[in-house]
């Protein structure tokens, strides 16, 4: 969260609240009709990218003494 926050700080260095709110804005309308057109790709790169995500964590798990990997 901290982080998060250190890099906000540059975020709003470059940007002022009402292009932040004009592009928020432009996004919502813009980000569902491309993920309807490009639906199967998008799909498939977040599937690789949440398998990586999953491998990653539970290496990390099996590291950590005392924490065990979720059985699904």
């Amino acid at each position: 969260f901290g982080v998060l926050l250190w890099l906000m700080t540059y975020v709003g260095a470059i940007f002022n609240g009402l292009t932040l709110t004009i592009l928020v804005t432009v996004a919502i309308f813009i980000v569902p009709l491309v993920y309807r057109k490009h639906k199967v790709h998008i799909n498939q790169y977040l599937g690789l990218v949440t398998g990586q995500i999953k491998e990653f964590t539970a290496k990390i798990q099996a590291k950590l003494p005392g924490s065990k990997p979720k059985a699904e």
